[in-house]
């Protein structure tokens, strides 16, 4: 995964690392709230 982000890459190295964690923990939360949600509407 490449970060987008080119410059403030180059100025400021593992700025994407932090990116892509706070992306992979948004994403799993979204999921991890949307499969509780569903299971509970049962």
């Amino acid at each position: 995964m490449g970060c987008t982000l080119g410059k403030v890459c180059s100025d400021i190295p593992g700025v994407c690392i932090v990116l892509q964690m706070i992306l992979v923990v948004a994403i799993s939360g979204v999921l991890g709230y949307l499969f509780v949600t569903q299971e509970l509407m049962r």
